[in-house]
């Protein structure tokens, strides 16, 4: 049966993904929320402020190569692995809400797995700029108090929020009260990532910090939500088979070249490591609406 209908492929998707909750947890310990519809604008914060009009060389660092070049040499993952430990953070914090495992920063209502965090969270963020600014999912950060950030090094910091995306699931933190530079994971090109490319995840996983896991890269372009172009924003997740898992949630996907291709966001945990990541596409997207001012300042509040 051919679906040329777009309400009829919207409905479809939406019922196949609600099937898809009924059925698994989510990689992410997120705050209880309500679905966040696709024309959501990007929150700004006071630190952003001081952006406004600089360029994507302020905010982040770029990869000299996505792919590396030959043959794969048998210490290539832990050269990667070790050259972003030091840039990724535990991300600890307290919670205005009782904490849920879901999916997906959208979620349907009632699908939601409580845990026993009483107060608190728990999640990753790395840093992919010398002057200390973080990357992490919007949902690991919502609501939350009193962050802090504990690097591989022992570093104990406090960061800042910046801006948060909803829609992307993504948000940008800045260390404070320690000068730089600091050591970053700069951002690949996941436009040109290729089905079956090695993709290594690192991150905060059940509180067991700077976990590395392997996997490859399973399909890229994944549309989740439902949601038509004309209808708003949606996110182009990378899907991998990389084993993603409490916590792991706002840590990066790196190549073996150590540069990142995605944030690490969501995983069904009822299947054989069917993993998600925000592309850093979308990551650029994000930041570029920040340094333009695009959003509700929240200050204004």
């Amino acid at each position: 049966m051919k679906t040329n209908s777009p309400s009829l492929r919207r409905s479809i998707a939406r019922s196949a993904l609600a099937a898809g909750l009924a059925l698994c947890a989510s990689a992410c310990i997120a705050l209880e929320d309500e679905v966040i519809p696709p024309d959501t604008p990007v929150s700004l914060y006071a630190g952003s402020q001081a952006l406004r009009g600089g360029s994507l060389e302020d905010l982040r660092r770029t990869a000299e190569k996505t792919h590396p070049e030959g043959t794969m040499k048998v210490d290539a993952v832990e050269k990667a692995s070790r050259g972003a430990r030091h840039a990724v953070l535990s991300l600890y914090f307290n919670a205005k809400q009782k904490a849920s495992v879901h999916l997906l920063p959208f979620r349907v209502r009632g699908l939601g797995i409580p845990v026993s965090l009483p107060g608190k969270g728990l999640g990753s963020g790395f840093i992919v700029h010398p002057d200390g600014y973080v990357l992490t999912n919007a949902h690991v950060i919502r609501n939350a108090t009193d962050v802090r950030a504990f690097s591989y090094d022992g570093l104990d910091v406090n960061v800042e929020l910046i801006a948060t995306d909803p829609v992307y699931d993504l948000a940008l933190l800045k260390i404070v009260g320690m000068r730089g530079p600091f050591p970053y994971i700069p951002l690949g090109r996941s436009e040109s990532v290729e089905v079956g490319m090695w993709a290594i995840a690192v991150g905060n996983p059940l509180g067991l910090g700077h976990t590395v896991s392997l996997g490859i890269v399973s399909q890229t372009g994944r549309h989740l939500s439902g949601v038509d172009p004309e209808e708003g924003r949606e996110i182009s997740y990378l899907q991998m088979d990389t084993p993603i898992n409490p916590g792991s949630s706002g840590g990066p996907l790196i190549t073996l070249t150590g540069a990142c291709i995605g944030v690490n966001t969501a995983a069904f945990t009822e299947a054989s490591n069917i993993a998600f990541a925000v592309p850093t596409e979308q990551i650029e997207e994000f930041l570029q609406q920040v340094l333009a001012g695009e959003g509700v300042d929240e200050t204004a509040k």
